[in-house]
């Protein structure tokens, strides 16, 4: 009998000394196995909400005056320097006409001063040596940044002389170009007394879409862009209180399909066009309906906490803090327009 329960307590022993080598070799399994990441939220800017033109522009300013734009380090990688700087001066020409003293002027000056004396080295006008990739990408900026400097009283004529190196190349150039950019580059042809290639000799009669009144089933984000530029070319960019491109029926057209546009890309949350198209009815005078106002107070709500405007969160995890300068400063930009120009004509 004794014999018998030795027995029995060795096999006992046994099966509790194999289990606990088992419990020990599921834990080590357990530990081992990779350590799954969460992935990481994405976290919109806030938006300030309640908003008047004067905070806006004091955020704005704010936004500006912080952004770190390096036109070097956007040359070295090799992306549109042209392009970036005349979205920069762009952004500080719309704070000087909403600039109310001398003091602020002279610090929007101050600003740009370094990004003036850039365009006074040869280095900057490289416009003949780039790939064609590169000067499609900037050369409607590199007429752009010379007006927006002359906007600005600066002293251009180095600019101006080399401009003319390269007209040769920028006048084959629009052969290329759609009609809304040879509308764009025809006011710039005007305006700095340049004889005009063949090709830009009818484009004061281009207005794209607003000449065969499409239906808003027509306008896609791209089409939605060229509506607006045929329009700033008309005013000038808002130096213009009137026009002569369109007629009464093409502004009527303008008044009816403005305001859907905006509705189909109000719903996208992409503030970038609809900024754009809002310019577009201050421009025409189109700012009494209650479409326009409702649009309007949406837009000034979405100012972000640091004065920008829109919503990119995304990039920065492709391109990091570059996307202050590639995405939200040209938002910023074009909204920064709407209000200064309604304010201007109000």
């Amino acid at each position: 009998m004794n014999v018998f329960i030795r027995k029995i307590s060795v096999v006992i022993l046994l099966l509790l000394l194999t289990n606990c080598k088992n419990k020990n070799v599921n834990n080590k399994v357990i530990q081992e196995k990779p350590v799954v990441k969460k992935t990481q939220t994405i976290r919109p800017k806030s938006k300030v909400g309640a908003n008047t033109y004067d905070k806006v522009i004091e955020r704005t300013t704010s936004f500006a005056d912080n952004l770190n734009f390096d036109l070097d380090y956007i040359r070295e990688k090799g992306l549109p320097d042209k392009k970036f700087l005349a979205e920069f001066l762009g952004l500080y020409l719309k704070l000087d006409k909403a600039a109310k003293s001398d003091i602020k002027k002279n610090k929007i000056r101050e600003r740009l001063k370094p990004f003036y004396e850039k365009t006074l080295k040869p280095a900057f006008h490289n416009m003949a040596s780039v790939d064609d990739r590169l000067f499609k990408k900037n050369s409607m900026s590199y007429m752009r940044i010379l007006w927006l400097l002359q906007q600005m009283k600066f002293d251009t004529k180095f600019y101006e002389s080399e401009l003319k190196k390269v007209q040769k190349r920028m006048d084959d150039h629009m052969k290329i170009r759609g009609e809304w950019q040879r509308a764009v580059f025809d006011k710039y042809y005007d305006y700095f007394k340049i004889k005009k290639p063949i090709i830009l000799r009818e484009a004061k009669r281009l207005k794209g879409p607003i000449t065969t009144r499409q239906p808003i089933s027509f306008y896609n984000r791209s089409k939605a862009y060229n509506i607006t530029h045929f329009l700033f070319a008309a005013f000038d960019y808002g130096n213009k209180k009137t026009q002569t491109r369109f007629t009464k029926k093409d502004i009527s057209y303008l008044k009816e399909i403005l305001p859907q546009i905006i509705q189909k890309f109000e719903q996208k949350f992409n503030d970038d066009i609809v900024a754009e198209l809002l310019t577009c009815q201050v421009l025409i005078g189109d700012t009494k309906t209650p479409a326009f106002k409702k649009s309007f107070n949406r837009l000034i709500r979405r100012q972000n906490n640091d004065g920008s405007f829109g919503a990119y969160e995304r990039g920065r995890q492709k391109v990091g803090s570059d996307v202050e300068f590639r995405q939200y400063m040209h938002t910023t930009l074009v909204a920064l327009e709407t209000f200064v120009e309604f304010e201007d004509r109000k």
